[in-house]
This record gives C-alpha cells, structure tokens and sequence, in this order.
C-alpha cells in the first residue's frame, strides 16, 4: 500500500509540451503529428495571434498585449483542469514585446503556471538550415493561418534575431529537423521526455 501511494506521489498529473523555434522551422506540422500520437490537446501560437490579427496588424502594441493575456488565461486554465496540451510558440531569445516581456521571460512564465500545478512542462527547440527555413516559408501549408509566406521577409526575420539559441528552462531538448519527417522528430520527443502513447 505504502509502495502504491508513492507511486501516485510521483506520477505526473499532465503535461505541456511546448515546441518552439524561429518562423518556418515545422512547429505546427510537428506539434499536429505529436497531438495525434499522444492523444493530447493542441494548442497553437496561430490560435491566439490570428485571433488579434483581425483586430490589430503587426507590430501594433495592442497585438501583443491581445496575444499574451489570452495565451496566460488559456494556459492558467490547462493547468488548472491538468489536461495534456501540445502547444507551439515563435521564438527569439532578443524579442521583446511591446508590453516589456521578452521571449525568455514569457517561457520561464509558462513553466511556472505548470509547475504551479504540479504539472511537467516539456521545452522542445527546432531548428533547421537557413536554407531548408525559406524554402519552407513559402509552402502552401501556411496559407492556411495567416502565417509569413515572403522570402525576403524570412530573411530579415533570421538576420535580425538569433533564432538557434535554447530558451533558458528546465527541461529542454534541441533538435535539428532540417531532414527529419514529423513523424521522427516527434517520436524523439515522445521518447526523449518518456510521454506515453
């Protein structure tokens, strides 16, 4: 019985997995196969940010304060109700919003609000060729959302942020999927973190 309740003690009541990464590096295609293996929930960053977008454009600080306090009500509740969630966010380690928040801050806040709730936050860094980034960036796939599609754009968006470094949490893997399928990279990830099928 003793040997029971430590076991229940130890065991993980949910998980986040948060993959993150610099525009067109496959966080979505990633994200969507590992919601599927896993069964979990999947949130991502274009649920929030096109939601603002058809209020405010880009760069307007109202866009950004939309898109964080959405994202922070919506992750208080998934911890909350401790349920699986896969999740995406567009990541540099230089950005700083409007609001003063820096991308650093902002994942250290996400893997607070889930150890806050005894839940385990799972930090998953893509990365990818430049190469590999803009011919990835002009793909039909993201017409969907209303997601950068402009070469030239891309490559302003590598110059200008340096998109390759890990963002300082717990927890954390790096991988380069430059030539790896969704399938692969998301069974390292279900491997790596011990997350059950």
């Amino acid at each position: 019985m003793k040997k029971l309740k430590k076991l229940s003690k130890n065991r993980i009541p949910f998980n986040i997995v948060i993959i993150y990464g610099t525009v067109a590096v496959g966080k979505f295609t990633v994200a969507k196969k590992l919601h599927k293996l896993l069964d979990y929930k999947f949130f991502h960053n274009h649920h929030t940010h096109d939601l603002a977008r058809q209020l405010f454009q880009r760069g307007d600080e109202h866009l950004n304060n939309i898109i964080e306090k959405t994202r922070f009500i919506v992750f208080r509740e998934i911890a909350k109700a401790k349920i699986n969630v896969v999740t995406t966010h567009t990541y540099s380690p230089n950005f700083v919003s409007s609001s003063g928040l820096s991308d650093p801050m902002y994942m250290k806040k996400i893997e607070s609000i889930v150890k806050e709730r005894g839940g385990r936050a799972c930090f998953v860094h893509l990365i990818a060729d430049e190469k590999k980034l803009l011919k990835r960036v002009s793909s039909v796939s993201r017409r969907d959302f209303l997601k950068l599609r402009n070469k030239e754009k891309m490559k302003k968006v590598l110059r200008q942020k340096n998109w390759k470094i890990i963002a300082p949490v717990k927890n954390n893997i790096q991988i380069d999927n430059t030539y790896l399928s969704p399938q692969k990279a998301a069974n390292m990830i279900i491997k790596h973190f011990k997350l059950k099928i």
